[in-house]
């Protein structure tokens, strides 16, 4: 069993090439038939006629030896059976060229075959009695020579159809030698096609084992076939997806590791030190059990969050849908971050009247929209401004955004602050996971998030979920 994509696509095109070349020469073997029997006719048209007109001159009476020996003559000469026939369409042996023909009789159709017309000749095909197929061509004689005493009536030029088959045996082998040509410059054709399929894929191929070992930095030229062109284009931008998330793993390993560090080393220090007595007095083992319980929960928060977002992306966590009134949502948020702005001194503004109705999780909006103004009040300086907003979108969706006018993001960090684990330069707080928690929870809704840097500064974040009458 040929496994090789190269070996299988040469049997292909050798297959349908052999297939091809087989249906032509049966296309055109058919109709030699006919065309062997034309081109026979032709031949017999053009010895008959001669030798039709040289009975016109023909002087009076001639013996039948002298017949008999003009017609062995003109048979001797163009390898033909030239035959006379009488009034009964029987062979008169006398003249026969051929002396197996003797008193071999043909069936006309007619007497005297009509008027001659040399644009429409009788031609037949005669069965003798030992079993052979004449191709023949018949030709009523004139009226003098009717009148001899041997009855002339129609002169006969036949060939036996063996010999007719010649005609395919000669062509034959021209037919094989242009075949064979085909046959090598369709190889040929071929072959240079199939390379032309089977160098790109092998590029393809090689790139992908490279990665396969850990070579990321793999780039195919778009070349070939536009299908190779699309799967060298999508091995690229495979290629560049996972050298991406390499690097977003090892960032969240530093990440983490760095989030966990901190926690486990004063959780393990004032462990240590309770456990020796090096911390003696009441008031500094009350100071040590509340480091350990916040240190406690900050691990416990980290790896709560690393589970969420697990959940949600493998469809384990299910989202309660049901309508939800943005203008109550917008108040509770209202009173649950009022302590922090007054604090971080930014303004929170949030729309009073009624608001659009949304389907959704509740607690899961809340949960993302906690986390866009958490992150908004981290980024925002005093003085600033935090705003909270709902509208239509069409008919069927709603627009929700949470805008500040805080230190905005870097442009080249904008397409990838939803990535896990992704945190921008210079950040702080948190693991990078946030932002994604809040993409797959959106994503489960059936809407999306978004976000820009208006140009007037600041940071936008849009959230787009089904409106509850969609």
């Amino acid at each position: 069993m040929v496994s090789s994509l190269r070996l299988r696509l040469y049997a292909a095109l050798a297959f349908v090439i052999v297939v091809t070349l087989a249906v032509a020469g049966l296309a055109f073997y058919f109709p030699l038939g006919g065309y062997r029997d034309e081109v026979a006719t032709g031949t017999l048209r053009e010895v008959a006629l001669p030798i039709y007109y040289s009975f016109t001159i023909f002087g009076d009476r001639p013996s039948p030896q002298e017949i008999g020996h003009y017609l062995r003559l003109q048979a001797e000469q163009t390898d033909l059976i030239v035959l006379l026939l009488d009034r009964n369409g029987r062979v008169i042996s006398e003249t026969s060229s051929d002396p197996d023909l003797a008193d071999e009789r043909f069936s006309l159709p007619a007497e005297d075959l009509g008027a001659f017309d040399i644009e429409h000749l009788y031609q037949g095909v005669h069965r003798t009695d030992d079993g052979r197929e004449l191709l023949y061509i018949a030709i009523p004689l004139p009226v003098g020579p009717r009148g001899r005493a041997l009855d002339l009536r129609t002169l006969v030029v036949a060939i036996p159809r063996d010999d007719a088959q010649s005609i395919i045996a000669d062509l034959t082998p021209r037919l094989l030698l242009a075949g064979g040509a085909g046959l090598a410059a369709a190889v040929i054709a071929a072959l240079a096609v199939s390379q032309s399929v089977y160098r790109p894929l092998q590029r393809v191929t090689r790139a992908v084992r490279a990665v396969a070992r850990g070579d990321y930095r793999q780039k195919i030229p778009a070349s070939g076939p536009s299908e190779i062109r699309e799967l060298a284009r999508d091995v690229n931008e495979m290629t560049t997806a996972v050298q991406q998330s390499q690097e977003t793993l090892r960032e969240f390993l530093v990440n983490v590791s760095h989030e966990l560090k901190t926690p486990l080393t004063s959780i393990a220090g004032f462990a240590q030190a309770l456990s020796d007595g090096t911390i003696a007095d009441d008031e500094g083992r009350e100071r040590a059990v509340r480091v350990l319980h916040s240190e406690a929960r900050r691990v416990l928060h980290l790896v709560e969050e690393l589970l969420d977002l697990s959940r949600i992306e493998s469809g384990q966590a299910r989202m309660n849908l049901r309508p939800v009134r943005l203008d109550s949502l917008f108040a509770h948020l209202r009173d649950v971050f009022s302590l922090r702005a007054e604090e971080t001194g930014v303004a929170l503004v949030v729309p009073e009247g009624e608001l659009p109705v949304v389907r959704a999780d509740e607690d899961r909006l809340e949960q993302v929209l906690g986390n866009l103004l958490d992150n908004a009040f981290r980024h925002t300086p005093r003085g600033g401004e935090i705003r909270l907003a709902a509208r239509r979108n069409g008919k069927r969706s709603v627009e929700i955004t949470v805008a500040d006018t805080g230190e905005g993001i870097p442009p080249e960090d904008l397409p990838r602050v939803f990535d896990r684990f992704y945190r921008a330069d210079g950040s702080s707080g948190g693991a990078g996971l946030g932002l994604a928690i809040s993409k797959q929870i959106v994503l489960a809704h059936g809407g999306s998030i978004d976000v820009a840097c208006p140009p007037e500064g600041g940071t936008r974040f849009t959230v787009t979920l089904p409106a509850a009458d969609a």
